[in-house]
Formats: structure tokens, sequence, C-alpha cells
């Protein structure tokens, strides 16, 4: 299977940031931080231009789109980079996915 597709998240996806979760920067990296159980995700530069485009306002394929155009030299990954992001996101309950028309 390409690495360019993947296998359940559709493009048309929306991801929405937790609200329970604060961005909060350090001198190595951005670290998210859970507001009541203290649960703490580290993000690279990378995972931080995804967590702030997580505003449910955008698709997955946008977000992938507006990297691409971006970060041209990286275009070529990009897709296998946003969705394990995402991917890492939603399984710390960082952000929730929705499809494009169900809230």
């Amino acid at each position: 299977m390409p690495l360019d597709i993947h296998p359940a998240l559709p493009l048309d996806t929306i991801p929405k940031q937790n609200e329970e979760y604060a961005l909060e920067k350090i001198p190595c990296c951005h670290l998210l931080k859970h507001s009541t159980n203290g649960e703490v995700i580290k993000l690279n530069s990378t995972g931080l231009l995804i967590w702030q485009t997580c505003t449910g306002e955008w698709t997955v394929g946008e977000i992938i789109q507006a990297l691409k155009e971006a970060y041209p030299d990286a275009a070529a990954d990009m897709n296998k980079d946003v969705f394990r992001a995402l991917d890492n996101l939603q399984d710390e309950g960082a952000i929730s996915l929705s499809l494009v028309g169900r809230k």
C-alpha cells in the first residue's frame, strides 16, 4: 500500500484540538499539557504545526496541502507525516476527529 494512503482516515476528516490540552513552550520543544490529569505530550516542530492546524476548520486534506505548499522539500513525505502525527494526537486524546457534515 502506498504510504500516502491512510486506511482509516479520509481526507475530509476534520481534526479538532481537545480544549483540555494547553500548549507550553520550553527550551527544547513544545509540550501539550492536560489540564486535569497532568498528562504531557512532547511535540517536535512538525507536530506543533499539525497541532496548530487542528482548529476544527480544516480537513486533513487541506492541512496536508497547506503544509506541502509551505514545505515543498518535504512534500513527498507530508501525507505520511500528517497521518502519523494525527494518529498519535488522537491516541493520546489531544484531538478528536469527525467527518465533514458529521459533528
